[in-house]
């Protein structure tokens, strides 16, 4: 664990944070839990668990993503926020979550763990049948960066109470 606050996005104390949320889910999935992992800067309007736990609503995945909004090359294909995100303990998650952690290279070379992370659930998703979904940055369930920097209408409504739909927002970059 870093002994300083990170004074860059990348730098060393920043790689090993990233490094230690990858351990804090591992251990907490390994324990057979299902589990909700969210950055500190979300801001929750309904409780989002009760979204997870209804699969009419849900429906079947493994794991759950905010969209990252950006769309960008580096977390292609699913541009899955790792800020937000809820993993449903099985075989696949936890074997997703252990090849993340003996991947630290990985987070270490790209100075982030979302990148990591998104490039191995490809990999899980193809080769071991890892059900994945990315809660749409269209919909407004789980409004964040994308929203607050393109739809200033939705967000306007959501800080005045006038939107009901949202769980969450998540002032993330994008």
């Amino acid at each position: 664990m870093p002994k300083t606050e990170a004074r860059a996005y990348g730098d060393r104390a920043f790689t090993m944070m990233m490094y230690a949320k990858v351990v804090c889910v591992q251990l907490v999935n390994f324990l057979g839990y299902n589990l909700l992992f969210q950055d500190v800067d979300i801001i929750w309007y309904q409780n989002p668990l009760t979204y997870f736990y209804d699969t009419d609503k849900s429906g079947d995945f493994d794991i759950y993503f905010q969209d990252d909004g950006a769309h960008s090359v580096r977390y292609a294909p699913y541009s899955a926020n790792s800020g937000f995100y809820y993993v449903r303990h099985n075989d696949r998650t936890q074997y997703l979550f252990t090849t993340l952690l003996y991947n630290g290279d990985m987070i270490k070379a790209w100075d982030s763990h979302q990148q990591a992370l998104v490039a191995i659930l490809t990999d899980h998703a193809s080769y071991y049948g890892l059900k994945v979904k990315v809660l749409g940055r269209d919909e407004n369930e789980f409004p964040g960066g994308f929203h607050y920097h393109r739809r200033r209408d939705y967000m306007k409504k959501l800080v005045k109470g006038k939107e009901d739909d949202a769980y969450i927002f998540h002032m993330s970059w994008t």
